[in-house]
């Protein structure tokens, strides 16, 4: 018959039965030391004895699984805590009841680690994932207990009462090449000395993996390794072993609020050698971009870089062998995007910014639930219709043309902290599922859907923080609702749409670019003209001209000598003239559709001094014509500096003003 301990003031340790059935729904394991008394408990001790069938073996990964932290050793002359002696009657014969320890100084029972403590007694831990140390438990409680950790010399383990800062002292002791920067990069992520010390240890014991002086290249997809794909292999690895050791070149550096936070690694996956560095973890990655494709195990792999805040993924031009023919040819490798892989990323607690770049993305991919992100670019991804074209076909793709075969729906519900959202180019039909949801990024500073067939423009009347607003070539008539003198901020791009007209109630203010829209409302274009004079830039431009004949300029011109020295001035320039193409550009401006006979007063003044003037002012006019590419400052400054070089005329206009018009009674 079992004892039953009596019933004290201990705190009971409730362990959750659900992961073995042999395990007893609750254990009543007093915590020695972590507090002042003793609670009461109901269950039988006795009970942690294994059952008939059941297996008292390590269970590494269980362990890893808990929400817990790792164990780190402390001096040697650390004093234990005395054991209170109400402990004695309930865990007399634990000791014998408990497996042997493992490496870690542990007890492992159905998957709970347990801790000898000073006294004989016992505490159940878990590992606190944030930190790698060891913290007292109740599985009955979310919120872990005081930190624990293990005396060298007598192996016991105790609460540690002092949290003592990392220094460089003690990074050169296991790391003596690294600079004093890098040591900060390392102490600014482990700033605590336990805990430093236990990355230190790790890093300490992978280092031999990087002795290897063979260096494989992965054959997939039918890759014919290069000379050059040699070298940047060797070079890779060497990068690998330096940023595993905390230390880097300024290129790699990234810093936050003005401090080295740390590194950014460029993998090309084609040459990544996948069975190896299997158990390494590169704490030092904060900034990864991966190019091309390899067969990843995805849960291996980012379980290599824990600490990535930034992860970009593009393409990578390779050598292929194409079956049944001698002849390599040039394919792209793309990134295999499918839900493995995503789920994966929501499972990086650090990650804040995702950058997909033509990928091939598969049916089931979804970035639902990646609700930290604050950066999340998605453009010129390739769904299926071009997945499915032969490798030759998908390399003859243009650029211009792939918008043609992408298919993608982001679902963005729920990313709340989001503040830049770039899917440019992403093959959207519609406007982002959860774009203007409560629950969606109302917060967004920047939004770019540019090149995508959308047709209706997203309202961003709750985007109150938005500076910049980029719909270029999404086949809008309209201006988006919700566009005020403060909203966007900043830029306001809606280039190469079908929009004829700007409403009154919007002021057209820097930052605005409307070029390549059919404007045609004389309201509209007289207000792009102040805008222009205003900004010093051009908001709007229209098409040029296909006219490059003298007629372009000659619209109400009489017959007579007028048009005979009209004719005889733009003949003097030659029909290949540069000056003549610049002047053309000028049917772009505004000011040809509403000011025309102004405008065409100017030219013809400006030709017939230019043809006047002697080489060196010429080619200082010529430095403008050809070097300004507003057409309609390129004027402006062309007659500013004849008058500034034209000290008989004391700056009067160039040209005739136009008469008042005369009203009839």
């Amino acid at each position: 018959m079992p004892i039953k301990p009596p019933t004290g003031g201990s705190t009971p340790v409730k362990v959750d039965a659900s992961t073995s059935p042999t395990r007893p729904a609750e254990v009543n394991i007093p915590l020695p030391g972590l507090s002042g008394r003793r609670g009461s408990g109901a269950g039988h001790f006795p009970d942690l004895l294994p059952r008939a069938g059941s297996s008292s073996a390590i269970d590494a990964d269980a362990i890893r699984m808990t929400p817990a932290v790792m164990i780190h050793a402390s001096p040697g002359g650390v004093r234990l805590p005395a054991p209170q002696s109400s402990l004695d009657r309930y865990l007399i014969s634990a000791r014998a009841m408990l497996p042997e320890i493992n490496d870690e100084g542990l007890r492992v029972f159905n998957g709970i680690p347990f801790a000898d403590v000073a006294g004989g007694d016992f505490v159940a831990v878990a590992l606190d994932p944030k930190t790698g140390l060891y913290r007292a438990r109740l599985t009955s409680e979310l919120l872990l207990g005081p930190v624990i950790l293990r005396d060298a010399g007598s192996g016991l383990w105790y609460e540690r009462q002092v949290v003592e800062p990392t220094t460089r002292a003690q990074v050169r002791r296991y790391l003596p090449e690294t600079t004093d920067l890098d040591a900060d990069a390392f102490i600014t992520k482990f700033d605590d000395k336990d805990v430093a010390e236990l990355e230190l240890q790790r890093i300490q014991l992978g280092l031999p993996q990087f002795d290897s002086k063979h260096i494989s290249i992965p054959h997939h997809q039918n890759h014919v390794a290069q000379s050059h794909e040699v070298t940047e292999a060797f070079a890779m690895w060497g990068t690998l072993s330096q940023l595993y050791k905390w230390q880097s070149q300024p290129d790699q550096r990234v810093y936050s609020d003005g401090r080295l936070s740390g590194f950014k690694l460029d993998i090309n996956l084609t040459l990544w050698p996948v069975d190896k560095l299997l158990s390494l973890k590169f704490n030092s990655v904060v900034s990864l971009t991966l190019r091309g494709q390899s067969p990843l195990d995805p849960e291996v792999f980012f379980a290599q870089f824990p600490s990535i805040e930034s992860l970009t993924i593009t393409s990578q031009t390779v050598t292929r062998r194409t079956f049944g023919d001698p002849a390599n040819e040039l394919a792209y490798s793309r990134f295999n995007m499918d839900s493995r892989f995503t789920e994966q990323l929501k499972r990086l607690p650090r990650l804040r910014e995702l950058n997909l770049q033509d990928c091939d993305l598969q049916a089931d991919f979804s970035v639902r639930g990646i609700t930290r992100l604050q950066v999340l670019r998605l453009g010129s991804t390739q769904g299926a219709a071009v997945n499915d074209l032969p490798g030759p076909l998908r390399f003859q793709v243009p650029v211009e043309h792939q918008n043609d075969f992408l298919r993608t729906d982001p679902d963005i519900s729920g990313m709340t902290e989001l503040r830049v959202l770039d899917l440019t180019g992403a093959g959207l039909r519609r406007i982002p599922f959860g774009l203007d949801a409560d629950n969606g990024p109302l917060r967004l500073e920047v939004l770019k859907l540019r090149h995508n067939r959308l047709s209706v423009a997203p309202s961003v009347k709750r985007m109150t923080a938005l500076q910049e607003l980029d719909l270029a070539n999404t086949g809008l008539d309209r201006f988006p609702e919700g566009i005020t003198n403060e909203i966007p901020g900043k830029v306001l791009d809606l280039t190469n749409n079908r929009i004829t007209s700007i409403p009154e109630s919007i002021e057209i203010r820097a930052g605005f670019k409307l070029s390549g829209n059919p404007v045609t409302d004389p309201s509209s274009l007289r207000r792009l003209i102040h805008a222009r004079m205003k900004t010093g830039t051009d908001i709007w431009l229209g098409e040029p001209s296909t006219d490059r004949s003298v007629n372009l300029w000659l619209r109400n011109v009489p017959p007579g000598k007028e048009l005979t020295d009209k004719l005889k001035l733009w003949g003097s320039f030659g029909t290949d003239s540069r000056l003549l193409d610049a002047i053309r550009q000028l049917s772009r401006t505004p000011e040809f559709h509403v000011e025309y006979l102004l405008l065409q007063r100017r030219v013809w003044s400006f030709l017939e001094i230019y043809s006047k003037r002697g080489s060196g002012e010429q080619a200082r006019l010529d430095n403008i014509l050809f070097t300004e590419r507003s057409p309609g400052k390129m004027l402006d400054r062309l007659e500013t500096e004849i008058r500034e070089h034209d000290s008989g005329r004391q700056n009067p206009p160039l040209h005739h003003l136009p008469k008042r018009p005369r009203f009839d009674p």
